[in-house]
């Protein structure tokens, strides 16, 4: 082979190599996003897809097992009653105890026993940090 031909054919290996790490990368960092009520709709069409999910924890069912390393608790939706069963392994992010706080919880859903296995989950920030109405910026 030429010398052009051999760089033009490293080139297209690298080209090839960079649309498919992009193809890869935007396949796994996209995902769906929804309200427990929105979720708790799709089942169990969607339940083998990873998704986010979206709600407040409920208080009182908060359970953290030191032993498993597991935290489990009920997700109910922002904006009415749907709920929705959360099971996380791993330490328990800060805030997560505290009342009516938001969480989004990234995983799947676990038929065997209608529970969403999380594998991350994002505490969202207190309202305490919001700027209150009539507030000057």
């Amino acid at each position: 082979m030429k010398g052009s031909t051999k760089v033009t054919m490293v080139m297209l290996l690298m080209a090839g190599a960079f649309i498919y790490l992009i193809f890869i990368g935007l396949k796994e960092g996209s995902m769906f996003y929804f309200e427990v009520s929105e979720y708790n709709a799709k089942l169990p069409s969607i339940a083998t897809e990873r998704v986010r999910v979206n709600g407040s924890v409920v208080w009182n069912t908060v359970d953290y097992d030191t032993k498993l390393r597991r935290l489990t608790f009920t997700m109910k939706d922002t904006e009415g009653p749907e709920r929705l069963q959360i099971e996380y392994m791993g330490a328990p992010p800060d805030l997560v105890e505290q009342e009516g706080v938001t969480v989004v919880a990234e995983g799947f859903y676990r038929s065997t026993d209608n529970v969403f296995v999380s594998s991350k989950l994002l505490i969202k920030c207190p309202s305490k940090y919001e700027r209150k109405e009539g507030d000057k910026v």
